[in-house]
């Protein structure tokens, strides 16, 4: 990558192969030439230590980018050559004992005014040590090479778990009166949401619930060796390993939230469940007759909403909010200035504010089975790097349906919050006020705060400044149906959630499909016994959300909690808005990691977060957390 932007036109499985041995060797080179050194300053170490790897770490991001986006045989092959080497030098640097003492040492002499410092640079080098000793710096002998064999069968059993995903998800069709139905992203959640024919609807859902099956003695492995791995560190369990890292105070504090919604939405969701049919309903029909129910109550229909929403006048309008409450300008780059793309449909944008640019990303939309891993994500390219001149460089990837007749791709309202959603992410990355690197953007954001900025921006998804065109007695009825079923969504929520924490705490289990079962059945979420829900539990085997989960729930207070500055301020009142959205941008947005994500949000709100305002939002009863 060079100081601008990829070089995508080149990006292939050969060149990769090409270069990772030469940057790799390199990389090696300049990480011991550090080791030899006696660094005294932060410059020292952290600088030194950052360009030594980031060649490195650029191309092998890359790889992996398209590993998930345009996946293939050769992109495959190139994974699982390369993976275990990468995996085994990212340990070596890890647990490099010289690199280690050297942070130590230069953290000290900052601590003590020997070298000055500020708390961003502290903060750094205090986290890159925390890092080095999960990354099993103190481990000797047996035990080192134990854990690092550990690493890397996780990172190969995660990769597999998600090609099989992948496999699955595209190999399945079902046809029925001249049309081909499919599981992926883009087409089942709206299929099961308006297919009246319930055939299909129960082929559709006991294939997806089902797939696959070959992931699962690759879960119990997980669980296994992700328990020996906390173990070598001093860990009672992967669960306490994971919060020791995380906002959350415990994993005691965890289960305590859950608890806490179990009892706040038990009743409602009981309610919510009878309204459409309670337990004589098969899991195949929940989704369609609550759709039912909703268009019945609101007397609305969500093909009415998608006629208004296009994807083009869904970007117009959340660049008009971001306008308004952020002061920046999102334009497209188009023609001989748009960069190279990785493929014909990625879009490229740039973030300006007052004619200076701040930052670009670029834009995958749409679905593409069996060579784009579901779901939606943001990942960051490159971090801003004030010595270096590096501008934020972002990349939001969404599986949104293909564009029809008209040439546009309609999306349903979930859809429309996914753009909102990423978006939210993005803007963390672009709008940083940090300088350094190493704690710009989202880079050293606790885990279970990395969502609080995503889901926050989902709150303006049918605000009035935004300037999608939407009949006013349409959009009264969505907000008034803003609430259907949150009680039940929440419980889906907290069945995933503690399932998370139930299969990482205490003892591997035998059986974690079992663990899934009977959480679901606890919090009232269908499912059939034969159900392999776990087998493309992506999030959590293939992801970074293992024990943390919960983060999206956590989070969520957070966000909740920010939305509310706003409604305390007045909603109806532009100036007001723009008065705390500027608060929310020099705080949540541009600090990043350079503070603790906990004392970032009290830079915003003035106090710890609260749960109130999200029950409030979501019409549940209070409970205090």
């Amino acid at each position: 990558m060079n100081n601008e932007f990829p070089d995508w036109g080149r990006m292939t499985p050969a060149y990769a192969e090409a270069e990772l041995p030469r940057l790799l060797d390199k990389a090696e080179k300049d990480v011991a030439a550090i080791e030899a050194s006696e660094p005294k300053t932060f410059e020292d170490i952290q600088w030194r230590l950052f360009d030594a790897m980031r060649p490195l770490t650029d191309l092998w991001g890359m790889v992996g980018h398209m590993a998930s986006v345009m996946n293939s045989d050769g992109w495959r092959r190139l994974e699982e050559t390369f993976q275990p080497k990468i995996v085994e030098f990212a340990m070596r640097v890890g647990q490099s004992r010289r690199i280690y003492a050297h942070a130590k040492t230069v953290l000290e002499r900052i601590r003590s005014g020997a070298e000055p410092g500020d708390p961003v640079r502290e903060r750094i080098l205090a986290k890159l040590v925390e890092s080095a000793e999960r990354d099993g710096v103190g481990l000797e002998g047996d035990a080192k090479a134990r854990f690092n064999e550990i690493q890397a069968s996780l990172a190969k059993l995660g990769s597999d778990f998600r090609n099989s995903v992948m496999d699955a998800t595209a190999a399945f069709k079902f046809e029925k009166g001249g049309k081909t139905y499919t599981i992926d992203d883009a087409s089942y959640p709206e299929t099961m949401k308006h297919c009246a024919d319930r055939e299909v609807r129960e082929a559709l859902y006991r294939a997806r619930e089902t797939r696959a099956p070959e992931n699962g003695p690759r879960i119990c492995e997980m669980l296994r060796l992700r328990k020996e791995k906390a173990g070598l560190l001093g860990f009672a369990d992967y669960a306490e390993m994971s919060i020791a890292a995380k906002c959350a105070p415990s994993v005691a504090a965890v289960y305590k939230m859950i608890d806490e919604l179990d009892e706040a939405t038990a009743r409602r969701a009981d309610e919510e469940a009878e309204e459409i049919g309670g337990d004589a309903i098969r899991p195949w029909d929940v989704t369609f007759e609550a759709e039912r129910l909703r268009e019945r109550r609101y007397a609305y229909s969500e093909e009415d909403l998608k006629r208004c929403f296009t994807l083009n006048a869904v970007l117009a309008g959340l660049f008009r909010m971001v306008k308004f409450l952020f002061g920046v300008d999102v334009e497209e780059v188009l023609g001989d200035a748009k960069p190279p793309v990785w493929h014909p449909d990625v879009r490229f944008f740039a973030v300006r504010e007052k004619g200076e640019t701040l930052a670009h990303f670029y834009f995958d939309p749409y679905v593409r089975p069996g060579e784009k891993s579901g779901g939606a994500w943001m990942n960051e390219f490159a971090n801003r790097c004030d010595r270096l001149a590096l501008k934020p460089l972002a990349v939001i990837v969404t599986n949104f349906p293909l564009p029809g007749e008209d040439g546009e791709s309609h999306l349903p309202m979930r859809e429309v919050e996914t753009v909102f959603h990423e978006f939210g992410h993005a803007l963390q990355c672009m709008l940083t006020r940090v300088g350094e690197e190493s704690a710009a953007g989202m880079s050293l954001v606790e885990w279970d705060a990395v969502e609080a900025a995503s889901q926050f921006m989902e709150n303006w998804c049918l605000d009035d400044r935004t300037g999608i065109a939407i009949p006013a007695e349409l959009k009264a009825k969505v907000r008034a149906a803003k609430n259907f079923r949150a009680a039940s969504q929440c419980r889906r929520q907290m069945a995933m959630t503690k399932t998370d924490m139930d299969l990482h705490s205490g003892e591997p289990v035998s059986d974690p499909e079992a663990v899934k079962r009977a959480n679901f059945e606890h919090f009232g979420v269908p499912t059939i016994p034969e159900g392999l829900f776990l087998c493309a539990f992506q999030h959590i085997f293939a992801g970074g959300y293992a024990a943390g989960y919960y983060g999206y729930k956590w989070a969520e207070v957070m966000s909740a909690d920010c939305y509310g500055a706003f409604e305390e301020a007045g909603l109806g009142d532009d100036e007001a808005v723009r008065r705390v959205g500027e608060r929310y941008r020099e705080t949540i947005l541009a600090l990043g990691g350079s503070r603790s994500a906990l004392d970032v949000f009290r830079a915003f709100r003035g106090r710890d977060p609260e749960i109130a305002a999200l029950l409030r939002q979501q019409g549940l009863a209070a409970a205090p957390m």
